[in-house]
C-alpha cells in the first residue's frame, strides 16, 4: 500500500524499524496501524506501550491463529478489490475501503476476521503488558450531594457482588476532605490521589461539578495542575460552548459527508481556557475534544460526560487511581433544543430545572457501566478495589477484583466505618503511607 503517512519522531522511527512486517500485512491492517502512529503525540503512555508491543509481536514469529487470520483478511480484501483503490491519504483510503467492503457485502466477514486476529494478538500481549505483579489499582465512584438517592434501589445492579459496609458519617459536612485526606504540601492535591503514581495521567478525577477540583485547588495552582489529571464538566463550559459554536458554523456552511464532518471535528485545535484543566497537555486536550464530539450526549448532559470520560480514560490512559463524582443534572429539554451542535434561538429556550430523582436513575446505570468496562480491561482485572459511595448515605459498596465475586465476607457483622477508615483502606490497598491515627483499614477489604 502506497500512502503518505506523514509520520515524525518516534512514530516514524517505529514505522521504519518494522517496515518489513508492515509491508506483509493486508492493506486495511497496515492503514490502521499507520493511523494510530499518526496520533502518536496525542496517545497516552499506555497506548504507546501497546503499539510498540504490537509491532514487536508482528515482527516476530507469528502463531498459526494469527497467520490464519491475516491470510483470511487478505483474501477478503482481494474479493473486494481493495488493491484498486487509488488513494494517497490514509483517512481517504480507509473510507473508500470500508465503502467497497460494504458494497460487496464483505464488511461483516472482514470485521469477524479482524476481531479474530486481535483476540489472538492481545492474548499474547496481555501477560507482557499487564503482569500479575503490577501495582494495585483503585476506582472510586461518588454520588454527589443533591442526588435523590433511593436507598432500596441503591447499587441494585450489583446483586450478589461486593460487600456493603455501614458508615459512621461523623464528618458528613466535610465528606470529600474526610474521604481523601489533606493536601500534599506543595503539590496541591491529597496525598492519596498522587502518591505512587508515575505521571499526572496515572491519577484522574472526573466530575460533573467542581467539588473534587475545589478540594485539590490550592494557592499553588501550578502544583495542582501538575499533580494529576482533572476533568470538570462545569469548568469546561466555555470550551464546550466554543466547540458547539464552531461545529454549528461548519454545519451551517455545509458539509460534504458525515465522514468529512468527522474529519473536520477531529482536526479542531480549540484550547480549553487556562485553569480549566489541571494537566493541560496536548494529549489531555485532544482527549477532551474526542470525548465531547464522539460521546453520545456528553456535550449536553453532565453525568453522561463523566461516564464516557471515565470509560475512555480506563481504556486509553489506564490510570492507577480514578475518582468519579456524579451530580444533579438538568431536566431533559424538548428535542428541538437538544439537537446536536444546535444553537437555539432565545425564544426557543426552556427554563433550566434540576432533576434530582432522574439523576439517581441515570447514575445507577452509568456507574455500573464504568465498573463493567473496567472489569473488561486486563489492566484492572484481579488487581482493583472499587468503592461506591453516596454523599450523606451511611453505607458504602466495596467490590474487589481479585478473581472472586466479592471480598471475603466476615463471620460477624462489620462495624460502621468512619470516612477516615475508608481513607486508610484505600491507602493500604495502594500501599500509600498515611499519618498515624488517621484511620484504620477495613480489614475484610484489604486482607
Amino acid at each position: 500500500m502506497q500512502v503518505n503517512a506523514e509520520l515524525t519522531g518516534e512514530a516514524a522511527a517505529l514505522a521504519q524499524q518494522h517496515g518489513e512486517a508492515l509491508a506483509r500485512l493486508p492493506a486495511t491492517l497496515h492503514a490502521f496501524i499507520l493511523v494510530e502512529l499518526q496520533k502518536w503525540p496525542t496517545l497516552f503512555p499506555a497506548e504507546q506501550r501497546y503499539q510498540r508491543a504490537l509491532l514487536d509481536d508482528l515482527s516476530g514469529s507469528l502463531t498459526q491463529p494469527v497467520t490464519d487470520a491475516i491470510a483470511a483478511i487478505a483474501r477478503i480484501e482481494t474479493q473486494a478489490a481493495l488493491d484498486r483503490i487509488d488513494a494517497r491519504n490514509l483517512a481517504r483510503f480507509q473510507d473508500d475501503a470500508q465503502a467497497r467492503l460494504r458494497s460487496r457485502g464483505l464488511n461483516v466477514a472482514w470485521r469477524m476476521e479482524v476481531d479474530r486476529l486481535f483476540q489472538s494478538l492481545d492474548a499474547a500481549l496481555e501477560a507482557q503488558l499487564y503482569p500479575a505483579g503490577a501495582p494495585r489499582r483503585l476506582v472510586v465512584q461518588i454520588y454527589g450531594s443533591g442526588i435523590e438517592v433511593q436507598r432500596a434501589k441503591l447499587w441494585s445492579r450489583f446483586k450478589g457482588v461486593g460487600m456493603r459496609v455501614p458508615l459512621n458519617l461523623e464528618r458528613a459536612d466535610q465528606f470529600l476532605a474526610a474521604l481523601f485526606g489533606q493536601l500534599e504540601p506543595g503539590r496541591g492535591a491529597p496525598t492519596l490521589l498522587i502518591a505512587g503514581i508515575e505521571s499526572p495521567v496515572d491519577g484522574w478525577i472526573i466530575e460533573s461539578h467542581e467539588a473534587l477540583h475545589a478540594l485539590c485547588d490550592s494557592k499553588d495552582r501550578g502544583a495542582s495542575r501538575a499533580s494529576l489529571t482533572g476533568l470538570s464538566y462545569d469548568r469546561l463550559r466555555p470550551y464546550r460552548d466554543e466547540l458547539t459554536r464552531t461545529l454549528n458554523r461548519k454545519i451551517q456552511s455545509g458539509v460534504e459527508s458525515p465522514e468529512a464532518f468527522a474529519a473536520f471535528a477531529r482536526s479542531l485545535r480549540i484550547v480549553p481556557p487556562e485553569g480549566t484543566l489541571f494537566y493541560p497537555s496536548e494529549t489531555v486536550a485532544a482527549f477532551v475534544r474526542d470525548v465531547l464530539i464522539t460521546g453520545n450526549g456528553t456535550l449536553m448532559m453532565n453525568n453522561t460526560f463523566v461516564e464516557w470520560s471515565a470509560i475512555q480514560a480506563l481504556r486509553r490512559a489506564q490510570p492507577r487511581v480514578l475518582v468519579t463524582r456524579f451530580g444533579v443534572r438538568d431536566k431533559l429539554k424538548p428535542f428541538s433544543s437538544m439537537v446536536m451542535f444546535s444553537q437555539p434561538r432565545a425564544a426557543d429556550r426552556v427554563p433550566v430545572a434540576k432533576d434530582p430523582a432522574g439523576s439517581f436513575i441515570d447514575v445507577e446505570q452509568l456507574s455500573y457501566y464504568i465498573w463493567l468496562n473496567a472489569e473488561k480491561n486486563p489492566a484492572y482485572r484481579k488487581k482493583t478495589l472499587y468503592l461506591f459511595l453516596a454523599e450523606g448515605v451511611d453505607e458504602m459498596l466495596a467490590v474487589r477484583s481479585d478473581g472472586l465475586d466479592s471480598p471475603r465476607r466476615p463471620s460477624q457483622p462489620i462495624a460502621p466505618a468512619r470516612l477516615a477508615d475508608v481513607h486508610a483502606t484505600m491507602a493500604r490497598w495502594l500501599g500509600v503511607s498515611i499519618s498515624a491515627g488517621a484511620g484504620q483499614p477495613i480489614l475484610p477489604l484489604v486482607s
